[in-house]
């Protein structure tokens, strides 16, 4: 099943640069503009299927499948950015329970 609008992951690690010790702030922009990328698509499949449902409500599209599948979209990438969320703020904690 291919959904528009989303890399594969082979294509994920071309985008995100690995760090080194000369450029560290470049890879730090890379990361945080893949999120930011993110966030934005997640925004984007939101308001689609905001849309989508008071289309369906109002009468101006019949196509219950369509509305469907857009906020099952939405979800599914929502629910995503939670997952990604909550191993970032775990590896927050874990970094800070290090001792130095």
């Amino acid at each position: 099943m291919n959904i528009h609008g989303y890399q594969s992951v082979s294509s994920l690690s071309q985008g995100v640069a690995a760090p080194r010790a000369d450029n560290t702030s470049k890879a730090g922009d890379n990361f945080a503009s893949l999120l930011h990328g993110y966030i934005e698509q997640v925004n984007h499949d939101e308001k689609a299927a905001g849309k989508a449902a008071v289309a369906l409500a109002s009468g101006q599209n019949r196509n219950t499948s369509e509305t469907l599948l857009a906020i099952q979209k939405a979800d599914l990438s929502f629910q995503m950015m939670m997952s990604v969320r909550n191993k970032l703020v775990d590896a927050y904690h874990e970094i800070s329970r290090m001792q130095v």
